[in-house]
């Protein structure tokens, strides 16, 4: 864990959160960072690709021939026209503007041309490519081509992640309606994330996850460009939030935030894990993107049930009730009586404790080159 310097008191000026011109700096930030991407399940076979787009950069992964996954930029150096949309399976990759040819490796393989055709040396052109790299089997795209490895990065995560939850390798896509929540937000991506780093607001506004936890015996730890909360079940089966099995079940929720915009988790109940991006469209909204992870097969008869369950109450209740309190500070933010606000830590309360979120400040203020 880090040893942190004197914190600062004081949180982040509301400017960060509202104002249009910071928006524009993070763009950079984001873009030089590592972005979550998918999951190796969704690129099983040669050809397999997904998209996806980060502010207005387009992006596609694909597995190569070589079984080697491998990212570019998504569009066509004739003219600039986008190779492929959503998901699916090429066996090349052609331009459908004037059907440039580029194999799984980025290389240009055909054109359009006769005798006297005057056109480029195909040796010379191919698709720009892109960092790729991974935690466990979630992968990752940075669009610095000097960025720090996420070893480098995060030193040890993907070690603590597998001690943690040593079954997340023989996991399997699930797809983005399970736990993890994708869902637009009416706020800042930061706020978003500061609700995620603390669970001061868990007793007063998740009454239903608050009866399912053991709140006062969670604990957040802090280390190097991520942080990591273990969060307790109070051993319930039936609780307010969503019936559990003590045998089969996740009993102890575990949560990662990497910076500047992931997160990771194993929730309580049926066996699984998730990954989101959290995604700036402006400085008053959010995209969260989110992947879930399942067993191959269910663990027990009722797991597909209680899966269900679980899923049902993620997105009408504590999806709702943690998006609502988003957008309630984020209307806050833009008053004039606020201007900053204080963080609540306490050594030994991590249930009421705020150093996650001071965390995430200290790292974001560095990374923007500030020092409030």
């Amino acid at each position: 864990m880090l040893d942190t310097p004197p914190a600062r008191t004081r949180t982040l000026a509301a400017r960060y959160y509202t104002d249009a011109q910071i928006l524009d700096r993070e763009k950079e930030l984001l873009l030089n960072s590592w972005q979550l991407a998918g999951h190796a399940g969704q690129l099983a076979n040669p050809g397999d690709f997904i998209t996806l787009s980060l502010f207005d950069q387009n992006i596609f992964l694909v597995k190569d021939r070589a079984g080697d996954i491998r990212a570019f930029y998504n569009v066509c150096p004739h003219r600039g026209h986008q190779l492929v949309t959503g998901s699916g399976n090429k066996a090349v990759l052609t331009c459908p503007y004037h059907a440039w040819t580029f194999g799984l490796d980025g290389a240009l393989r055909g054109m359009q041309k006769r005798g006297n055709t005057d056109a480029p040396d195909r040796s010379t052109i191919g698709l720009s490519e892109i960092r790729v790299d991974r935690i466990v089997d979630f992968l990752f795209v940075n669009l610095d081509p000097d960025a720090q490895p996420l070893a480098e990065f995060a030193p040890e995560l993907e070690a603590q992640i597998l001690a943690c939850v040593p079954d997340l390798p023989n996991l399997v896509v699930e797809g983005d309606a399970a736990y993890g929540h994708t869902y637009s937000c009416k706020s800042n991506w930061k706020v978003m994330l500061d609700n995620y780093l603390e669970c001061h607001h868990c007793g007063p506004a998740h009454h239903s996850f608050d009866d399912m936890m053991d709140i006062a015996q969670s604990r957040f730890d802090l280390y190097q460009n991520y942080t990591y909360q273990n969060a307790p079940t109070a051993m319930k089966a039936d609780n307010a939030a969503f019936p559990l099995d003590l045998e089969h079940d996740v009993t102890t929720g575990q949560f990662w935030f990497l910076f500047p915009n992931t997160i990771f988790g194993q929730f309580p109940g049926a066996q699984g894990f998730y990954a989101s991006r959290f995604d700036p469209v402006s400085p008053d909204l959010t995209e969260r993107e989110s992947l879930s992870l399942t067993t191959a097969v269910p663990t027990d008869p009722g797991m597909v049930e209680r899966s269900r369950l679980r899923a049902e109450w993620s997105t009408d209740v504590v999806a709702i009730e943690d998006r609502d309190l988003c957008e309630n500070v984020q209307k806050g933010l833009h008053q004039r009586g606020y201007t900053q606000g204080w963080y609540i830590t306490d050594p030994d309360a991590h249930d009421i404790s705020e150093h996650a979120l001071r965390h995430f400040h200290d790292i974001y203020l560095s990374a923007m080159g500030e020092s409030e």
